[in-house]
């Protein structure tokens, strides 16, 4: 039998074959293990991860302003972070609370759950006279609800599915909010552990990828978070000022959907509407010419801040932005531009590799 220079056995291709086929078989059961263990944090681990590396330099700053007090400075983003992320929370049950038993009470009382159609429902484009529609559930709820019943439940059932959705994301935001607190200060040190990993993946240029997806994250978080709630207050003072009904409800719908990237349109439009039908032609003009650009505002302000400081073009990260949202929820909100910023990233480092001398002609 061969031996190696050290006197032992020479092994054949058949047997060093086994030998990875076993190590690679063995290390793919172990990650498997792994990934079931983490899978049900996964969400809460992704969250704080991505909250840490976004207001890292926020950390940076306020540490720098308290006198290199990291744990205090962490302390107090948490609990800053942790109330701005429960407040809204809080809101939207408080008032869904105080809707569905103000419901309760008049349909107990058996009053009119709708009010009197307004004569300009008569003549919508498109759809048509809706008065009898609404006079019918007006006058007798019940029966309307019997006569409908079918579609009704249907739409509850995917409004309770997306119910569901939205609180479990609600949830993982909120403890990966805590969870990041533990991650700001040993962020420079957890920053060289992704950096060498993601040296031995793809050599040097490893470490482009890593600030590639730092930048993108918080780009992200400024030119859709930021935007997302800069508009909201405009849109929200106006709603208060106004007198619009449920005007804290339909802020925070406005703030969903503008984070979602939706926009807020569809919540200004029926505004809109409901003042015309309502109020004076100048006191609606005024809220028009006030609302609209409020509502259109994000067109010009996430060109401006999304792209600021990045390679990547700001269409790479809208649709990412987009598409990770539809694709895996409010977290495909930064997975989906980091995704297709590197992969843009590394498209243009493999095209110019082989357009260099000795590339492929």
């Amino acid at each position: 039998m061969p031996v190696d220079p050290g006197g032992r056995p020479e092994r054949s291709l058949d047997q060093i074959a086994i030998d990875l086929a076993v190590r690679l078989l063995f290390l793919a059961a172990l990650l498997w293990l792994a990934g079931m263990l983490l899978r049900p944090f996964a969400a809460v681990l992704i969250w704080s991860a991505i909250l840490a590396v976004a207001f890292h330099p926020l950390y940076e700053w306020l540490k720098g302003g308290l006198g290199g007090r990291g744990w205090l400075a962490a302390s107090l983003l948490t609990v800053a972070f942790f109330l701005v992320t429960l407040g809204p929370t809080a809101v939207l049950l408080s008032s869904l609370a105080v809707s569905v038993e103000h419901l309760g009470e008049r349909l107990h009382d058996g009053a009119p759950m709708l009010p009197s159609p307004p004569a300009a429902l008569r003549h919508l484009p498109l759809v048509g006279d809706v008065t009898p529609l609404w006079t019918a559930a007006s006058a007798n709820l019940q029966g309307f609800v019997s006569q409908h019943s079918a579609g009704l439940l249907s739409a509850g059932g995917w409004l309770l599915v997306r119910v569901e959705d939205i609180a479990g994301g609600l949830l993982a935001v909120l403890l990966g909010v805590v969870l990041a607190g533990f991650l700001y200060a040993p962020g420079p040190r957890l920053q060289r552990g992704v950096r060498r990993f993601a040296g031995r993946i793809s050599g040097e240029h490893g470490s482009t990828f890593v600030d590639l997806t730092a930048a993108t994250i918080r780009n992200v978080a400024r030119g859709v978070i930021g935007v997302a709630m800069i508009q909201t207050i405009l849109i929200g003072m106006a709603f208060i000022f106004a007198d619009v009904p449920g005007a804290g409800l339909l802020a925070l719908a406005t703030l969903v959907l503008c984070i979602v990237q939706v926009g807020a349109l569809p919540v200004v439009a029926p505004v809109l509407v409901w003042a015309w039908i309502t109020k004076d032609a100048t006191p609606a003009l005024l809220l028009t010419l006030y609302l609209l650009p409020a509502a259109l505002a994000d067109n010009l302000l996430k060109p401006l801040l999304m792209g600021k400081g990045l390679a990547v073009p700001v269409l790479v990260i809208l649709v990412g932005v987009i598409g990770g949202t539809i694709a895996f929820g409010l977290i495909g909100l930064f997975l989906g531009p980091v995704v297709l910023a590197v992969l843009y990233d590394l498209a243009l480092f493999w095209l110019a590799e082989d357009d260099a001398p000795g590339g492929i002609d």
